[in-house]
């Protein structure tokens, strides 16, 4: 059990884990924002990490 729980941890702590993660996070506030306040001109965001969201 333990080799599984270090597995996890390395996967979490791995930069392009958590650059994934971040990502799906700010396109997930960017979609609750849209509904928010309505449609936009433009999806994407001035540093582009939502390039290719729905938002």
């Amino acid at each position: 059990m333990s080799s599984v729980a270090t597995t996890l941890v390395r996967i979490t702590r791995h930069p392009a884990t958590r650059a994934a993660v971040k990502c799906a996070v700010l396109c997930a506030a960017g979609a609750v924002g849209a509904r928010l306040d309505g449609p936009h001109p433009s999806g994407d965001t001035p540093s582009g990490h939502n390039r290719g969201c729905s938002t």
